[in-house]
């Protein structure tokens, strides 16, 4: 499992052996001797597809672990491009699945381990802006009782 904070993944050339199934535990094992200076961390989850894999990084390690196995194991992928995909499917299993279908039937494929600078920018923003800014909402309308909010009583301390 990967406790990196990096988020930035390093490009890496095709792995030639994948994840294999123990049918004794159940479990997908990854390939012996897998390098994983590649992988980018709950950080780079985040950033590139908010809070949703970042969340379940680290709540569910383990299942998370083995879906990105599961994956890499069916599609023949990298390591880098299992977590990438989980990541967008933790993210948006709907929209995931639509992209997924339309790549069958010719769109073209997507890279969702690329870290596109306005994603990591609109994460920061909603991160360190906006959310404080509705929980601040949420707090005053819980401890007054009232929706009498103004913009003076959220900014105030």
């Amino acid at each position: 499992i990967t406790t990196s904070l990096a988020a930035f993944g390093k490009r890496s050339t095709p792995s030639t052996t994948k994840p294999t199934y123990d049918k004794q535990t159940g479990r997908w094992e990854p390939p012996p001797n897998e390098d994983d200076s590649e992988l980018y961390g709950p950080v780079g989850a985040l950033l590139r597809q908010g809070p949703g894999p970042f969340i379940t990084r680290l709540t569910k390690p383990d299942d998370y672990e083995q879906a990105v196995l599961k994956y890499q194991a069916t599609e023949g992928c990298t390591r880098l491009e299992a977590e990438g995909n989980m990541d967008s499917y933790f993210n948006n299993a709907a929209d995931w699945a639509f992209q997924k279908n339309a790549e069958k039937n010719g769109a073209p494929k997507i890279d969702y381990t690329i870290l596109k600078a306005g994603d990591a920018a609109k994460t920061i923003v909603w991160a360190l802006g906006v959310t404080p800014f509705l929980l601040r909402i949420v707090f005053l309308i819980a401890s007054t009782g009232s929706w009498d909010v103004s913009l003076s009583d959220i900014v105030s301390i």
